[in-house]
């Protein structure tokens, strides 16, 4: 590398270096001017929350006989919500238990009454049929007797027993 070249190369990075040392001097002074009006700003706001600050210690300090006997009334409300809570819960599943259990003895008991209901029909179906058997029997036994006394009575009535022509199909069936 030729000697101007190298010159060149170390102004230009004096140059830099030198730049680079003025940007950093004027952030600085940039960040100090902005880092007091910071405290300025923090001071001012120091000086309003002053009074508020010694406003809380006051009333903290009058009221401390105060917070402990919220506090105490507090323990004692979560203990008795607590309670309240177990109570319940045990209540609730009590009734669940019983609502169980009225809920079974009530599917046994729809079981029962429905099968009673289909014995009772069951029972009045047969008693159709046997009362149906009853009195058509003894009408089927009166009219075939009807029914031979009246082809008795024609038959003697007439002298003779009708003919193939003259003779009905029920008159034939029953003899």
């Amino acid at each position: 590398m030729p000697d101007d070249t190298f010159r060149w190369v170390i102004a230009a990075a004096v140059a830099i270096a030198a730049l680079s040392m003025m940007t950093m001097a004027v952030v600085t002074v940039v960040l100090f001017r902005v880092v007091s009006r910071l405290q300025q700003r923090m001071d001012s706001m120091a000086d309003r929350t002053e009074p508020v600050f010694d406003s809380v210690r006051f009333l903290i300090n009058e009221n401390a006989p105060k917070f402990g006997e919220v506090m105490t009334a507090v323990q004692e409300t979560s203990a008795n919500a607590r309670e309240v809570s177990v109570i319940a819960r045990d209540q609730a599943n009590r009734f669940a238990e019983v609502g169980r259990d009225i809920t079974d003895r009530a599917k046994v008991q729809v079981a029962r009454v429905d099968a009673a209901v289909d014995q009772t029909v069951e029972q009045v179906q047969n008693l159709g049929d046997n009362m149906k058997a009853a009195v058509s029997r003894p009408i089927n036994e009166v009219s075939g007797v009807l029914a031979g006394i009246r082809a008795g009575v024609a038959a003697f009535a007439q002298g003779q027993r009708p003919n193939v022509a003259r003779a009905t199909q029920d008159e034939e069936m029953f003899i």
